[in-house]
């Protein structure tokens, strides 16, 4: 029993001395650390979304590794230590600083938000213009004001818990302090569930006058999703913008596998799923999108594609091909894309199938 009740007090012990470090370094790491000094280079830089993204994967995971050695460690050492008032006084400041960066992360994540980032203009039209930038803290809202910003545009949504609404909070705080209009746009960071939101985004581009500054959180999606959406919405839009976004090109596969480039702005996907819809496809980057699916085996994923695409404004072709059609109708429907807009991607739900195997073929042979 005694054995029993030392053995539980050290899992408690070692899971205590764990979040004592994961907390706080972490929260050092995303602050001043690797994951700031990154997401920093790679503004300056241009790096795509994708290989940012890689990198930062990368130093999360060998953090992990790092923090549960560092665990280890500490907790032999603590075991190992005969001096009771130096274990105590270890606990309590690993507990202090515990309770601190959790404060932080809970009520404070403006912090974690690099401020101070550039802002990326689109060329105003006759009647409206928009800016993109990170989420405006106080003083950037104060600038706001003082450079005759008609409103702010927050695509925050109270559903990206923790940090979200506590953001959404001190903003609505900030903008009835500094009186400056506050429109809110909650949108989720990916495709479903968006749909009253994408409704309004469409009403506005017919009806805003004036000068607006738009931001969504950490990411550029839901910020590249808003941009699309009003400049397919309203054509008198002219957009010029530098805004970063994923690009296609970075990638070699998508998650249901590869990606083949049938040309140079002509791609060929499997089916992609609400991530890779919303990261790459409705960012603005691709002009028009066909699916090949056959509908005997598919009905449910291309009515889904179907109304994604209509809901967020994006061009799009559906073209039903099975296993049994001949290669001349394969012809013509190859045909018939290469007439349309590019960049094009293309989708069936594999790109290993018979059909898909025998598009590529065809498609291959016209160049």
């Amino acid at each position: 029993m005694s054995t029993k009740k030392w053995s539980l007090k050290s899992v408690v012990i070692f899971c205590f001395l764990g979040l004592g470090l994961a907390f706080p370094l972490g929260l050092l790491m995303l602050t001043v650390g690797p994951t700031r000094m990154i997401a920093q280079k790679a503004a300056d830089e241009n790096w795509s979304e994708a290989n940012e993204n890689l990198i930062q994967k990368i130093v999360v995971a060998l953090f992990v590794v790092a923090i549960v050695f560092l665990t280890f460690f500490i907790f032999r050492k603590f075991n190992a230590s005969k001096n009771s008032s130096a274990k105590n006084g270890m606990l309590v400041f690993i507990g202090i600083a515990l309770l601190v960066s959790l404060y932080i992360f809970s009520f404070k994540p403006e912090l974690l938000i690099n401020s101070s980032a550039n802002t990326i203009e689109i060329n105003k039209s006759a009647t409206a213009e928009f800016h993109f930038g990170p989420y405006p803290d106080q003083e950037k809202i104060e600038a706001l004001k003082a450079q005759n910003y008609t409103a702010i545009i927050s695509l925050l949504s109270k559903l990206v818990i923790p940090a979200e609404p506590i953001l959404m909070q001190k903003e609505a705080e900030n903008a009835a302090k500094t009186g400056i209009q506050l429109i809110a746009i909650p949108m989720l960071p990916w495709i479903d569930e968006n749909t009253n939101s994408v409704l309004q985004i469409k009403e506005l581009a017919h009806h805003l006058k004036g000068k607006y500054y738009v931001h969504c959180y950490l990411g550029k999606d839901r910020a590249n999703v808003f941009k699309n959406i009003i400049e397919n919405e309203n054509n008198t839009l002219k957009i010029k913008t530098e805004l970063g976004s994923n690009d296609i090109d970075t990638l070699k596969s998508f998650e249901r596998g590869k990606i083949i480039k049938l040309q140079k702005h002509i791609y060929f996907t499997p089916y992609p799923t609400d991530d890779e819809f919303f990261g790459f496809i409705l960012n603005g980057k691709i002009e028009n999108v066909v699916c090949l699916m056959d509908p005997k085996i598919n009905q449910e994923l291309i009515q889904k594609e179907q109304k994604i695409m209509t809901q967020y404004n994006q061009d799009f072709e559906y073209i039903a091909l099975a296993e049994s059609d001949s290669d001349k109708k394969i012809r013509t429907v190859i045909d018939s894309i290469l007439k349309l807009k590019q960049p094009i991607l293309i989708n069936s739900y594999s790109t290993k199938s018979v059909v898909s195997e025998r598009f590529i073929r065809l498609f291959n042979t016209k160049k």
